[in-house]
Formats: structure tokens, C-alpha cells, sequence
């Protein structure tokens, strides 16, 4: 049981080597693990998942000598550059390496994704909701928060473990409270 919990926790943290995988119960913490892991891979793979890929602009060239003019009458087209090349590998390897951090149960929602940032956006959709259920996490979470009390014969640390675990929910719904605020709440709370 404790190795199965072990590999269980070292997947979805990811490795030197390897993307988290997504968890969609877990969202928020995933999602910063993946954003962390790509920024370290390289100041350009971040920029496919917020940018999308990159898509090199080919134009037609003129053509150069009368065999060109005479040969068939279509303008030939340039070639992508190496900056070109480089970008588009690198939204291949984000592509690969978020593909590969979506957990078994939610791959079939992306398969069909031809884009790093389009994972990444149905996967938030997915896991974070629309506007109607982040508004109503965000009451409920209030609500946590404000109706605060300690369990009778808990102790303190579980229940400031409990607390605590409120507060990040708050932060992770985009309501960040004050220390002292905060402080006061939790003593507040013990009765």
C-alpha cells in the first residue's frame, strides 16, 4: 500500500525528466506544477502554451531566372526559417509533454487537440468550470470560510490544518484575505 501511494504521489508531481500528470480534482496545484516544470524547460515553452503555436509566415518569392518564369508560371514559396524550426519543435515537445501529463481519465477529452494551448484551455474549462460554477465555488468557499469553526475534541492542529486548507481554497478562487483578517478568523473560530 505505501509503495502504491508512493508512485501514485511521484506521478503526479512529475520528476527532472518527466511532466506531472493533471489531476482534475486537484487542479490547481497540478496545473502550477506543469506551468513550473514547461518554464523550466526553456524561456520559449511557456510562450506555446499561453500563445498558442507558432505559425512561420510563407510567402511567394518571385522567381529568379527566365527557366523559373518560362518553367511553369507558379511562384515558388519560401522555407520556414531555423527560427522558424525551432519553434515549431518546441510546440511539438510542450505538445507532447502536456499530452503526456493528462491523466488516463481525461485523455479522451484532448485527443483530438492540435495544440499545446488548446489542451491546456479545454483542460482548464474542463477542471475550473464555467464563470456560473467558479462563482458558485467561490460562495461556497466564502461560506467555509465565514462559518468557520473548530470540530469539538479535534485538536488544534487538525484543526488549523482544516483552516488552512480553506484559506489556499480561497486563494485559489482568487480571494486572497489578510493576515491579520485571517488570524482573527481562525482564533475566532476555536470557541
Amino acid at each position: 500500500m505505501a509503495q502504491s501511494l508512493s508512485l501514485n504521489v511521484s506521478n503526479r508531481v512529475g520528476g527532472s525528466n518527466r511532466a506531472p500528470i493533471l489531476v482534475a480534482s486537484e487542479y490547481h496545484h497540478s496545473s502550477q506544477r506543469i506551468e513550473r516544470y514547461l518554464k523550466r524547460l526553456g524561456r520559449d515553452v511557456w510562450r506555446c502554451v499561453e500563445e498558442g503555436p507558432h505559425v512561420p509566415i510563407l510567402t511567394p518569392v518571385q522567381a529568379d531566372s527566365a527557366e523559373d518564369i518560362l518553367g511553369g508560371g507558379q511562384a515558388a514559396i519560401n522555407r520556414p526559417t531555423k527560427d522558424d524550426i525551432d519553434k515549431m519543435e518546441t510546440d511539438a515537445l510542450v505538445f507532447y509533454e502536456i499530452s503526456c501529463g493528462v491523466a488516463p481519465d481525461n485523455f479522451d477529452i484532448i485527443i483530438n487537440c492540435k495544440s499545446a494551448k488548446e489542451i491546456w484551455d479545454v483542460l482548464k474549462n474542463l477542471c475550473e468550470g464555467s464563470e456560473q460554477a467558479q462563482d458558485k465555488k467561490l460562495i461556497t468557499t466564502l461560506n467555509e470560510f465565514n462559518n468557520f469553526k473548530a470540530h469539538p475534541g479535534k485538536s488544534l492542529e487538525d484543526s488549523f490544518k482544516r483552516f488552512n486548507s480553506i484559506v489556499t481554497k480561497l486563494s485559489n478562487v482568487g480571494t486572497v484575505r489578510d493576515n491579520h483578517e485571517t488570524n482573527l478568523k481562525f482564533l475566532n473560530g476555536l470557541g
